[in-house]
């Protein structure tokens, strides 16, 4: 009787830590998938983060100096949320004249950038520099620069559509 006893607590422990485990795995799970849907990015409406987008533009064309062309299209384009949530973003494009020097415009921008919390790449693309800026709230920026000229393009953070 005794070993039946000690083999029937045994089962009862086994059970007891077997419903633990499930319960820690549960709450990590509820808690992973709350903390994407708190990451969406910031509490912008889509037109804001537009807005913000477009200054961000604007503090880099002053930072670099020269002309710029706004060529920015005012339709949004459609993108995705985590968790599958249909959102827009907005695109900028701006075109500017030839820089003084590309060292100093690639600098200036690097300087802009990070002051403004985006992470930073570089790569060759042709005969141009290009620096990649990415920042926690998914928006992109792209600036090319050659002797011949410079660009400046953008993505605002992906939004909830309305």
């Amino acid at each position: 009787m005794v070993r039946r006893g000690v083999l029937t607590r045994a089962r009862v422990d086994a059970h007891a830590v077997f419903r633990r485990v499930a319960i820690v795995i549960a709450v990590a799970g509820v808690a992973t998938l709350q903390g994407c849907a708190l990451s969406n990015g910031s509490a912008l409406s889509a037109q804001a983060a537009r807005d913000a987008l477009y200054a961000v533009i604007g503090s880099t064309e002053q930072a670099v100096g020269g002309t710029w062309q706004n060529q920015d299209d005012p339709t949004s384009r459609g993108c995705v949320i985590p968790l599958w949530v249909d959102g827009i973003l907005y695109p900028a494009l701006r075109i500017g004249t030839p820089p003084v020097r590309v060292e100093f415009a690639l600098a200036a921008v690097r300087v802009r950038w990070s002051a403004l919390g985006y992470s930073i790449e570089s790569a060759e693309v042709g005969g141009a520099t290009q620096l990649t800026g990415t920042n926690a709230a998914r928006e992109l920026l792209l600036f090319r620069v050659s002797p011949q000229a410079m660009t400046l393009q953008g993505e605002s953070e992906c939004r909830p559509a309305g």
